[in-house]
């Protein structure tokens, strides 16, 4: 987990080096995340390394600051379309038995029904595999409950 001050230093090293592989002066965080998306393999290569590095944390924790709390800033909450994915999740999870499957048809449903949504797709799956999960408990507590106790 990276301290307060790694926060901080984070956008300022991520800017920086960003500016400096562009060639581009960048005046957002959306400019900023536009461009780390348009760079190719071979620029984003070790970035998140340099970036652990100048900041005093590690590739890992960089990264997965990156992608699980940084750039969701620029995207919708999917929980704001709770009772939609909730329906999506129910009608794929009656035509199939597998969870993954039913989780990519709700997602793909939800994109086919609301095509202009800005949900990040990693949240997204995150969010319908929560709902897949209390389904199951759920389904699990009513069948564990309503079991008969057999004496031997």
């Amino acid at each position: 987990m990276l301290t307060r001050l790694q926060l901080t230093q984070f956008e300022t090293v991520l800017h920086a080096m960003i500016q400096f592989i562009t060639g581009k002066i960048i005046s957002s965080n959306y400019q900023l995340y536009n461009e780390l998306l348009q760079l190719g393999q071979p620029e984003r290569k070790g970035l998140w390394k340099q970036i652990g590095a100048r900041i005093g944390s590690n590739e890992l924790q960089v990264r997965d600051y990156f992608y699980n709390t940084w750039q969701l800033q620029f995207y919708e909450d999917p929980n704001l379309y709770r009772s939609e994915l909730k329906q999506f999740l129910k009608e794929s999870m009656s035509q199939t038995a597998n969870y993954k499957e039913a989780i990519n048809t709700a997602m793909q449903e939800f994109q086919n029904q609301f095509p202009l949504n800005r949900c990040n797709k990693r949240k997204l799956y995150q969010v319908l595999y929560q709902y897949v999960k209390i389904q199951l408990k759920s389904c699990l507590e009513t069948n564990f409950d309503n079991m008969e106790i057999i004496n031997e």
